[in-house]
């Protein structure tokens, strides 16, 4: 299973393959946090994105947020999928000076000397740094100063760095603070191992350290530069949930309340509701119907409402990294008309529509009327089936929609909202920084055959497939590669994942007659020309399978098939158990 530790170890090798000098601060195997901290040179600070970029492409992960906190330091989260398909995160800290407030506490200069003039120093490279005991410990107590808080794991690890080198570490702190007064206080603390008295003065400490640090205007100008770039493009984000009654709707909302996403700082719910008649019937959720003025009225309403919300609670929580989750907004007249008392919505409620703020991610679970009415017996099958029309027409022009199976299980609804989510952070995150496409491009034929397969125009759709020689009937997903789309034959119950590769005249279908199981194909699986899947088969993620191979049975993760089921199985790099070398916190592997 790969964790946080995993992450760090893959991370400094590709440090050392790429010639990029580092120095280990912290990672999970040593404190037990979930973040790895790095000190990297000046030098090499500038091309840290595009690292991280070329670094998530090559070990299989995702890197969905990365931002500068300061004029030298980078803020990241990767993330990778456990074994329940939920998505798990390691946070990274990526820097040159340590500044806060505008004071450097931490300067590479610094750093570099401190190594240089350390005795019994090997220097393997001119680039190679190695993070002294002192260094180490004034770093991670400056962090936890700036925390506020010391916890046990933290204190003897502090406890240890002072140990291996007190008198280096004493002289750091004369950095920061009186030897006399607070300094001597931490020294003790450090020397005997009782942090209970530190804790009690964090405030101080934090207050006092400006007091012994040159102050910066350039580096105050950038944090408050920094501050602002975060109103205008905030770290948060805006779902929309679009859940039919009786699909979970709200224990969907409440696990990402009580299991926030690492890269949010939690979950707030906006409940957007103006004052509108209440329905006569729940049967249909009907509204005795009102005239064009009146309507014009409400319409005029729900727009500024909906402004005054998302200026008074939506922004705000999108500049302090919040997800901000809701599960209705203007859009709801359309969704809904006979909600507010209209068999239809006019031109104006849609001209309105571009003028009021949209949500950066929609999430629509949908399912057949007869589920919905199976499980809610309340809203009739006829209103099921109107408002699930109504979700597919509003939804048809947005770009950010993600379509998602309301009949699986709770668990895995909530994996696949997670996913969704995830997903569009990576997305953002290369926009942002205009990173490089590593993900395959379909050529406009694939654009074109996808395009009619996901639509089911009637007489169209058929003759496109009768062109291109395929027949794809299943629910495709978002990212599909098919590079020659011909001769494709798809089964209308197979399960497709993400990032999914199929190559002409491939086969996934039934066997021995039997059209009531399919295949599952997991996440960036690649299918070469010939291939044929064939039965109630799971294919894992990242398996390959070779030309004209035969799959008739499961196949593991990471896995390679060549011929008929022949199964070659995952190198040790790409195994999700693979085993790995501890690294020594403050010991860089340089070349």
């Amino acid at each position: 299973m790969r964790s946080v530790h995993h992450v760090a170890i893959e991370l400094c090798r590709f440090l050392q393959e790429e010639r990029i000098a580092y120095a280990l601060l912290d990672d999970a195997h040593s404190t037990g946090t979930q973040r790895i901290e790095l000190v990297t040179g000046r030098e090499d600070f500038q091309h840290i994105p595009v690292a991280l970029h070329k670094f998530c492409a090559h070990s299989n992960l995702k890197l969905v947020a990365c931002a500068r906190e300061g004029r030298l330091c980078w803020r990241a989260f990767v993330s990778w999928l456990d074994s329940e398909q939920r998505p798990q995160f390691a946070a990274m800290a990526i820097f040159a000076d340590l500044v806060r407030r505008g004071c450097a506490l931490l300067e590479d200069r610094e750093r570099s000397q401190d190594c240089d003039g350390e005795s019994g120093a090997v220097r393997l490279h001119r680039s190679f740094l190695v993070a002294t005991p002192a260094v180490e410990f004034i770093y991670r107590f400056l962090r936890c100063v700036r925390e506020g808080t010391i916890s046990e794991s933290q204190g003897r690890h502090l406890h240890d760095c002072w140990l291996r080198d007190a008198d280096g570490a004493a002289a750091q702190l004369a950095q920061f603070w009186d030897p006399l007064r607070e300094g001597g206080v931490v020294a003790r603390a450090a020397q005997d191992g009782d942090w209970s008295v530190v804790r009690e003065i964090v405030p101080l400490l934090r207050a006092s350290v400006r007091r012994y640090k040159q102050h910066r205007m350039l580096d105050w100008l950038y944090e408050h530069a920094a501050r602002l770039r975060e109103w205008v493009r905030p770290s948060g984000l805006w779902i929309e949930l679009l859940v039919p009654q009786g699909t979970s709707k709200w224990e969907v909302i409440a696990a990402l309340k009580e299991r926030p996403l690492a890269p949010f700082r939690g979950t707030h719910t906006i409940v957007w509701q103006p004052r509108v008649p209440q329905p006569a019937s729940y049967e249909d959720q009907d509204t005795p119907p009102c005239g064009r003025s009146v309507m014009l009225a409400k319409l005029v309403v729900f727009a500024v409402a909906s402004w005054v919300n998302y200026c008074w609670r939506v922004r705000p929580s999108l500049a302090r990294g919040m997800l901000a989750a809701s599960h209705r907004d203007y859009d709801d007249v359309f969704i809904v008309p006979m909600r507010h008392g209209r068999k239809r919505v006019f031109a104006f409620a849609r001209i309105v529509r571009h003028w009021t703020p949209r949500p950066d991610l929609w999430i629509v679970a949908d399912a057949p009327s007869s589920t919905v009415h199976s499980r809610d017996t309340k809203p009739s099958s006829k209103a099921a089936a109107r408002q699930r029309r109504h979700y597919r027409v509003q939804l048809r022009g947005c770009k950010s929609v993600v379509r998602l199976d309301a009949r699986q299980s709770l668990p895995r609804l909530i994996a696949a909202v997670e996913q969704a989510i995830v997903a569009h952070l990576e997305k953002r995150t290369g926009q942002r920084l205009r990173l490089p496409l590593t993900a395959p491009q379909n050529p406009l034929a694939t654009r074109v055959l996808l395009f009619f397969c996901r639509r089911r125009i009637l007489g169209v759709s058929r003759l496109v497939r009768i062109l291109f020689n395929s027949d794809i009937r299943c629910r495709l997903p978002t990212r599909l590669f098919m590079p020659r789309p011909y001769g494709i034959m798809v089964h209308e119950r197979a399960v497709l994942g993400e990032r999914v590769t199929i190559m002409q005249q491939v086969v996934i279908g039934g066997k021995d007659g039997d059209d009531s199981v399919a295949p599952v194909i997991g996440n960036d699986v690649y299918i070469g020309a010939g291939a044929r899947v064939l039965g109630g088969v799971r294919i894992g993620d990242g398996v390959t399978v070779g030309a004209n191979a035969v799959v008739t049975r499961d196949v593991p993760p990471y896995a390679t098939v060549v011929g008929a089921n022949r199964i070659v199985e995952a190198p040790l790099e790409a195994g999700a158990d693979r085993s790995v070398t501890p690294l020594p916190v403050g010991i860089q592997r340089g070349a």
